[in-house]
Order: structure tokens, then C-alpha cells, then sequence
């Protein structure tokens, strides 16, 4: 979505609608559309055709990488979850066993290692649904939960830095904000 923002806010800047676009690269008008709004990924030859009708050819090896590593960390992404999420749970909790300090920023959740079960369920199911993974959505839950253990357990401390968007989350998916665990509360006021 990153890549096609940019190449979106290059449309914008050289004044040209979507359509005057797709007439300059000999396009369809929906595919300009389309890579604007993220839902077809734009291959080399798309963007340097997009930025040359932008006249922004100084962007497009940048704009060429991002669109690369960004279709490289989809595939890490799906490697990583082929066989559920239950794994990947685990080998965090492995990673966690021994430092006793944790700092986390969050933008649109909860932190894993502060979701009560009902919350992690409810997210779980809505990413293995948009992924189209097998669910193991009940063993990926226990692990979390196992891994959340790091609040009660030994000497640790917390730094959480989350924003309001974390905890507008939508009810039908996934519960609300107080569904995370109100004893790891940062103690600031009614969140988490």
C-alpha cells in the first residue's frame, strides 16, 4: 500500500486524474486505478511507465526497491504462516524468555502479550481468514496466552507506547478495548 500511495501522490502532483494516467502509459483506465488503490501490485515496467507520465523518473528506482522488498516480505509473510500461527507464537515465546525489559509501539492493537483469549480469537480468525492460512486459530491462542506469562512472571519491565486506533477496534471482529487484560493497564487511565 506504501508503493502505491506514492505513486498515487505522483499522479496527484502532476496533476493528472486517473484516466489522463492510464492514456499516457497506454493503459486501461482500470489498471491505473487499481495500482493506485493498492490492489493490483505494479510490476518495473508499470512504475517506470508511471513516473515517466508523472515526469518523477528520479523516483523510480526507490519506488522500484520498495515495491520489490514489499512483495518479498508478502512471501516471508505467507513461508512463515503456511502451516498456521501457532508456530510462529511459540518461537516468540522463546524469544521473550530472557530479557527483563520490553518496549512495544502499536499503532492499531493491542499488544499480543497483553490480549486476553477472547481478544486474540477474535484477531487471529480475522488474519488467518484474510490469509487464507490453515486455522489453528485455538493453538495459536494458547500460545499467546503462554507467552503472555512474561507479565506475572520474573522481573520485567514495560514500555507501551500505543495510540488511540488501537483501541477503536471494530466490535463485530474482535471485542473491544476492554477485552485486553485491565492488570497490565499502564495505569494512565481506562485502557489496556
Amino acid at each position: 500500500m506504501a508503493v502505491a500511495a506514492r505513486l498515487q501522490g505522483l499522479m496527484k502532483n502532476a496533476g493528472l486524474s486517473g484516466h489522463e494516467l492510464a492514456t499516457l502509459c497506454g493503459w486501461h483506465k482500470s489498471k491505473s486505478s487499481r495500482i493506485a488503490r493498492g490492489i493490483t501490485p505494479p510490476s518495473d515496467a508499470d512504475i517506470r511507465a508511471w513516473c515517466v507520465a508523472c515526469g518523477a523518473e528520479s523516483h523510480i528506482p526507490d519506488l522500484i526497491a520498495a515495491s520489490r522488498n514489499a512483495e518479498l516480505m508478502y512471501v516471508e509473510w505467507r513461508q512463515i504462516h503456511r502451516d498456521g500461527m501457532r508456530r510462529v507464537h511459540e518461537q516468540t515465546t522463546r524469544s521473550i524468555s530472557g530479557p527483563a525489559r520490553f518496549a512495544s509501539t502499536r499503532r492499531t492493537s493491542c499488544p499480543g502479550w497483553i490480549q486476553t483469549a477472547g481478544y486474540a480469537t477474535g484477531l487471529l480468525r480475522a488474519i488467518t481468514a484474510f490469509q487464507s492460512t490453515p486455522d489453528d486459530v485455538e493453538d495459536a491462542v494458547r500460545a499467546r496466552q503462554y507467552r503472555s506469562r512474561v507479565l506475572r512472571e520474573g522481573d520485567h519491565r514495560f514500555a507501551l507506547l500505543l495510540k488511540a486506533a488501537g483501541f477503536e477496534v471494530d466490535d463485530r471482529l474482535w471485542g473491544t478495548a476492554a477485552d485486553c487484560n485491565q492488570p497490565a493497564c499502564c495505569g494512565d487511565g481506562p485502557c489496556c
